[in-house]
């Protein structure tokens, strides 16, 4: 499996100052197995496809003790998935409609000094 990286508008000193963070982010995409047919079990039910991969990538921060569903505004309500300080997660597995919200949410948090000035994307391919 390969992993391709990419650091948007993040300097060294940013990447050092987050790496805490970005090590998270980075083990819990690594710590999921990606599959052509995912399946995950949580409290006896098992999920599959993009509510596995949803449940498991949650699963994973909650084991790390980020903070789930931060509240960036009451209205419009713009909720993320994880956040710790600075850093702001959302995941997401290509749905344009839903990507085009979520990118208003990183510009909404960065506008307003709820997020840090940098974007970290992982692309994980076979």
């Amino acid at each position: 499996m390969k992993i391709k990286t990419k650091y948007f508008h993040c300097g060294e000193q940013l990447q050092k100052t987050l790496a805490k963070e970005i090590n998270d982010v980075e083990s819990v995409v690594n710590q999921v197995q990606w599959a052509p047919s995912f399946q995950y079990c949580e409290n006896g039910k098992t999920y599959e496809h993009q509510t596995a991969y949803n449940k498991a990538l949650s699963a994973q921060f909650n084991n790390l003790k980020w903070e789930p569903y931060p509240l960036l505004r009451v209205d419009p309500k713009l909720i993320g998935d994880f956040r710790r300080g600075l850093v702001f997660v959302e995941i997401q597995f290509g749905n344009s409609s839903t990507l085009y919200r979520d990118y208003y949410k990183f510009q909404y948090g960065l506008a307003n000094g709820l997020l840090s000035s940098s974007a970290y994307c992982s692309d994980k391919t076979k």
